[in-house]
């Protein structure tokens, strides 16, 4: 394959070595060009070859390509130019153009990403700088929290006075547990005392409404996902709703700043954002793919697959077998109430196989565990947004919230009982149903057909 470089001004030698051509493979052509013939001992031409033309002003590109448009060459043809035509798209239609603005545009937007995200590193370092650094996962650990407090830790650990990650519900998934166990994460559980007045206090894959609105706490950082919500007075936030995880916000910080990321760090936020996206299957951004490509790079598959093989403990089949048996399937929705159980995430387990059967795009699973009833809810997505649906449903009882094809509801039963006929499982399943009817109208209680008077 040869190329010839053909035209004016300086591109042509930055484009041969853009492409790191030798000058045996690209030829540059800058004198009488409006001239030159192919097919000859000089200039010989093939279809697999390649002609790159490139000039800055109109008039001159023109009589360029008027020349190689009478010579009816079986090369392709590929040219760069600034002059924004759409006459030349018209006239010459065999031709490949490329506008050199896009180019530049391209590169502009991704040093302006790259500058930004720089920023963002600097605030946070500054945020920090002789404090003592906190940061409160919400709720039960997940992976993509655990790796973006684990990335917040390494990105202050030298500029904090001290830094503590603490997490206000349990481990209660076998693998969540694992990955902290593997990646050896510094974690602890939340206790009050935690709140020094000096303490730079963060949380990130949540939003300060996702505490219950509970007074004491009051966050000076916020770094989030999930459709924005009421912030507060945040010193420092950042929330992208389109982002798949948190974890490719905290890898995007990671690369604009040019820090050296740790196998470990680069497996923790591999993980997270893996599982929060479904292995890229859902609620996925092009950020998120490009993030999924750097990292896998970057992780120890070995690691990632020991956290993977600790998913499922065996009393997992008990709660299926309820599941199964207790099942309300109507038109496209499927429905189980467990009853009361230690662990509410047995219930996306569940939900997880469910909205996978064919025909079903709702899947909602609940349960009652202590003084919660916790709901979690999985769509496919084609016109349904799940966290939507919690929220409409269920906020005015507690926490809720989530993605288009994830979501879920914790409620405080305290709240329901007022609407409820007695305090039983049965009691909490019915009023979940009749809740749940009125947006997902196939869920409604079947109304008694009306009587018919009879003929007379």
């Amino acid at each position: 394959m040869k190329i010839y470089l053909m035209g004016r001004g300086h591109r042509l030698q930055q484009i041969r070595d853009a492409l790191g051509l030798s000058r045996l493979v690209a030829q540059i052509i800058d004198k009488n060009t409006d001239s030159v013939k192919f097919g000859t001992v000089e200039h010989p031409i093939s279809p697999e070859d390649l002609i790159i033309v490139t000039d800055f002003e109109e008039g001159p590109l023109r009589v360029l390509l008027d020349n190689l448009l009478k010579q009816e060459l079986p090369a392709k043809i590929m040219v760069f130019t600034p002059v924004p035509s759409r006459t030349l798209l018209r006239d010459y239609p065999d031709f490949l153009f490329r506008d050199e603005s896009l180019i530049y545009k391209n590169e502009l937007r991704e040093l302006q990403r790259k500058a930004a995200g720089l920023h963002k590193v600097e605030s946070i370092r500054n945020l920090a700088r002789g404090f003592p650094f906190l940061t409160i996962i919400w709720g039960n650990p997940d992976p993509d929290a655990i790796a973006s407090s684990y990335a917040l830790m390494e990105l202050v650990k030298e500029f904090a006075s001290e830094v503590t990650i603490a997490y206000m519900g349990e481990f209660t998934r076998p693998e969540n547990a694992a990955m902290v166990n593997i990646l050896k994460i510094p974690m602890r559980k939340f206790t009050w005392d935690l709140l020094q007045p000096q303490t730079v206090v963060a949380t990130v894959d949540a939003q300060p409404s996702f505490f219950k609105g509970d007074d004491r706490l009051r966050f000076d950082l916020i770094v989030d996902h999930h459709p924005l919500s009421d912030l507060g007075e945040p010193k420092f936030a950042d929330v992208r709703p389109t982002y798949g995880s948190t974890a490719t916000i905290f890898t995007e910080y990671y690369q604009a700043a040019g820090i050296r990321m740790s196998k470990k760090i680069a497996t923790a936020l591999f993980y997270g954002l893996k599982v929060d996206t479904g292995n890229l299957t859902r609620n996925v951004s092009d950020a998120d793919v490009a993030a999924f490509r750097y990292l896998r790079m970057r992780t120890d598959e070995n690691m990632v697959r020991t956290i993977e093989l600790s998913q499922l403990p065996v009393e997992t089949l008990d709660y299926f077998a309820i599941a199964i048996a207790n099942k309300k399937i109507k038109r496209e929705v499927a429905f189980a109430y467990l009853g009361t159980i230690p662990n509410p995430d047995m219930c996306v387990h569940v939900a997880d196989f469910f909205i996978k059967l064919t025909g079903i795009s709702w899947a909602v699973l609940a349960c009652r565990s202590r003084d919660r009833v916790v709901v979690v809810f999985r769509s496919d997505g084609f016109r349904k947004h799940a966290g939507h649906l919690a929220e409409a449903l269920f906020m005015d009882y507690g926490s809720a919230g989530g993605h288009r094809t994830m979501a879920r509801a914790e409620l405080d039963l305290a709240r329901l009982q007022g609407e409820l006929r007695e305090p039983s499982d049965v009691a909490i399943e019915d009023w979940l149903l009749k809740r749940l009817g009125t947006k997902l109208k196939s869920l409604a209680p079947d109304l008694p057909m009306p009587v018919q008077n009879p003929q007379r």
